[in-house]
């Protein structure tokens, strides 16, 4: 079990180290604010075409009529004159963007995290160490006043105002005819009853979201450097992961020195690209901060692991160093019962970096790992490997452990995890998987098969519905300041990190034109659409670009025109992040995989931003990355039950190892051994003797109660898509009756096949 309970001369010291009560529970706390339903109402009621007239900054004022253009520097405050502006974010839902910075609509407050040791759960508590306040000042129909963010890049740019309605919210599963409310998520995670949660309506939002923009001149000269700064917490830190995996037994130095043990493929695991997308950390591939060791004054957050035993007081800055491999850096920290040490975590380049070669010009090659990106090759592989000290081999808390089964399948008995995490589909997690039942945190095994793609974010600052985890108000900012344990950071990040981290994240598309134009120019290669007179080299057609060729930009005009008619309700909107940002009901978007942990909160799933998407489907498409590339998704066939591309994504069938793909070998979108061409299915272990490893590891899958193993295959467990779409709901978020997911997750698709090609092709050029 925890390392914890071998230390028997420290259970004084943990008396006071237990989980102190229950998180929040929004089914409890939440009810609804008719008041502020009626104005939201009285709001969506008028869309006027919203006018700027004049803008004062600091009480100089500028005239847009007459062609004046506003100078803003952060820290000015900006007054807005006109009409039509709408009743605000809370009323509406607005947003200000000046250039790729979001005006911040929230304040923001850090609180103090802490580790329960003996339960092994991180918990936060209502002190506050550390705030962002908006920069809303206030926002009425004529009127709105804001102050301009640190993080707002030098140069011309735009600022866009863009509005949207609320006209209406979403329906409680749970609660036929009630609205669904969901507590404010940057305070859900404080036990104590010294807090007013905050709680809101999933709100409906209008199709089309409308507003108006100018040009402004920015003046930020702390910029570069904050760029910098935000640079080093991406790359250098490891977000309190190195020394939360050392609390747990994990070894990474025994990854990176090859001596991990591979339990399932048996051996020492020396591939760890191909094991769990690791790359090294090549000079010119990686930014220095990635190599070089960095020292932080300050850690970007404090960690809530506490010192005990003498070890001496946590430590809360630290030299972090380099791996060898990029995302994964080594930090100085204290155990609280071995003491001062440096172990490894990973960060965001972990998970946010694809290693991509390509030509920028005829004949010059250049490779990158670009942050942003999800890595396709990232997987959960790292969690089941062990490593050995003397005669006892060690593996990662909660992989191999005696717990509880679901309410399907109670009681207590021994399950190894290591084989359906090891078959987690690359590119996508699922970390509460390896927690145990009832340590009595949100994120325990909840024994529901629900992987998350690692989302793009290499131009996200403009969201506020934010990440895959389908938070509902809270902002792009906020995501990163409550704890994302288990799947990310443990801690709250302090302001200024977070506002260096946030200008950081705004220069994350400095390859998207070329990665564009390299996609769209394998992509008709591969399809014989390459038209002629074209140039003939990857590195060519980067430099002319597709909009200087004329057949394929008027196969992008065309695509456009079947996007405007099949995507648009959803992927259309004013600041070119092709999203409304519509919380979409569970039964209308469905999912291949069961609903998160996250997604069951908010009974939805948020309309996903469209960007990159040749280099996004490498890890599968959809926010569990079941669909295989772009055209799939696309595919009217994929929308019509019955069909054989339905057929071959949605129901039980022998495994198709042959089927057709769309993409050579190289450049396979999902080139995972998990999806073996199109079933997704986990080997059936061997079992040599009552209750052995096997024995554990198939009662572990059998808990999950959509893998069945089907007549035709008694060699592997198979993932039963009907039967989840079926039943889902009552067991597991506590429906009155299944939620009666569709026949095909995300049901929309173009209308005919002829439509296809044109509209990928305008689809790899967002």
């Amino acid at each position: 079990m925890y390392r914890a309970t071998l230390w028997v001369s420290t259970a004084i010291l943990l008396v006071g180290c237990k989980l102190p009560g229950d998180f929040p529970e929004q089914e409890a706390l939440c009810y609804f604010d008719s008041q502020r339903e009626q104005l939201r109402t009285a709001s969506a009621a008028s869309t006027p075409t919203p006018i700027v007239q004049t803008v004062e900054v600091n009480g100089v004022i500028y005239n847009l009529m007459a062609g004046q253009t506003p100078s803003l520097a952060p820290g000015d405050t900006v007054t807005l004159r006109g009409s039509g502006l709408g009743a605000g974010p809370d009323i509406d839902f607005s947003k200000l963007m000046i250039g790729k910075s979001r005006v911040l609509e929230t304040d923001l407050k850090m609180y103090e995290q802490k580790l329960a040791i003996s339960d092994e759960v991180n918990y936060e508590t209502a002190k506050v160490v550390d705030n962002w306040d908006k920069d809303i000042l206030s926002w009425q129909d004529h009127e709105v006043s804001f102050t301009v963010p640190v993080h707002v890049a030098n140069g011309e740019t735009e600022l866009t105002l863009q509005i949207q309605k609320r006209d209406g919210y979403n329906e409680s599963y749970i609660r036929p005819g009630e609205s669904h409310n969901v507590i404010d998520a940057i305070t859900r995670r404080i036990i104590g009853d010294d807090v007013e949660h905050n709680c809101d309506v999933v709100s409906k939002l209008s199709e089309t979201p409308y507003g108006t923009s100018f040009t402004v001149q920015v003046n930020n000269p702390g910029f570069d450097e904050l760029v910098r700064k935000g640079r080093e917490v991406f790359w250098s830190y490891d977000y309190n992961l190195g020394l939360a995996h050392q609390f747990r037994d994990l070894s990474w130095d025994a990854i990176f020195q090859y001596r991990a043990i591979d339990p399932i493929k048996g051996g020492t695991a020396y591939d760890l690209e191909n094991l769990f997308g690791a790359y090294p950390t090549n000079s010119g591939e990686v930014p220095e901060e990635a190599i070089k060791p960095v020292y932080f004054d300050r850690y970007p957050m404090p960690t809530p692991i506490p010192g005990l035993l003498g070890t001496g007081p946590q430590q809360f800055g630290g030299e972090t160093r380099n791996t060898g491999w990029a995302g994964y850096r080594y930090a100085e920290a204290v155990d609280p019962f071995d003491g001062p040490g440096s172990w490894a975590g990973f960060n965001c380049a972990s998970c946010h970096g694809n290693r991509i070669t390509w030509e920028t010009a005829p004949g010059q090659t250049v490779t990158k790992v670009v942050p942003g990106l999800p890595n396709p090759k990232w997987s959960m592989k790292w969690a089941v490997m062990q490593h050995k000290e003397g005669l006892t081999t060690h593996s990662f808390e909660g992989i191999y452990a005696e717990e509880n089964g679901p309410a399907w399948m109670p009681g207590a008995k021994k399950v190894a995890k290591d084989l359906l995490t090891y078959h987690m589909p690359q590119g996508a997690g699922e970390h509460n998987l390896i927690r145990l039942v009832g340590e009595g945190s949100e994120t325990d095994n909840d024994y529901q098969f629900s992987p998350i793609a690692i989302p793009n974010v290499s131009y996200y600052t403009g969201i506020r519905r934010s990440l895959s985890h389908t938070e509902s108000y809270v902002g792009f900012e906020g995501s990163y300041i409550h704890s994302e344990e288990p799947d990310g950071a443990m801690g709250s990040m302090y302001a200024p990190e977070l506002k260096a981290l946030t200008a950081y994240m705004t220069t994350l598309d400095q390859y998207d034109d070329d990665l564009r134009n390299v996609g769209l120019y394998r992509w008709l290669n591969h399809k014989g659409l390459m038209p002629e007179g074209a140039p003939a080299s990857e590195g060519g057609f980067v430099q002319t670009g597709w909009q200087n060729i004329p057949p394929v930009s008027a196969a992008v005009t065309r695509g456009k025109q079947t996007y405007d008619k099949a995507c648009g309700s959803c992927h259309n909107d004013k600041v070119g992040l092709h999203t409304n940002e519509q919380m979409l009901p569970l039964a209308e978007v469905g999912r291949f995989f069961a609903p998160t942990i996250y997604q069951k909160n908010q009974q939805s799933i948020r309309v996903t931003f469209l960007r990159d998407i040749y280099w996004t489907q490498q890890r599968g498409l959809l926010s569990d990355g079941h669909v295989r590339n772009i055209e799939d998704l696309v595919n009217p066939q994929r929308c019509q039950e019955g069909s054989p591309l339905y057929n071959r994504y949605y129901t039980l069938h022998p495994a198709i190892n042959d089927a057709k793909k769309t993409f050579p070998d190289e450049i396979d979108p999902y080139p995972s051994i998990n999806r073996k061409g199109d079933v997704f299915r986990i080997p059936v272990p061997v079992i040599e003797k009552k209750d052995d490893i096997n024995q554990q590891r198939k009662r572990f899958i059998k808990r999950h109660r959509y893998f069945v193993r089907p007549d035709f295959d008694d060699q592997n467990f198979y993932w039963d898509f009907q039967k989840m779409r079926r039943e889902w709901g009552q067991d597991e978020m506590g429906a009155p009756a299944p939620v009666g997911l569709p026949a095909t997750p995300h049901p929309w698709c173009a209308e005919s096949t002829e439509e296809i090609d044109d509209l990928v092709t305008y689809l790899l050029t967002l």
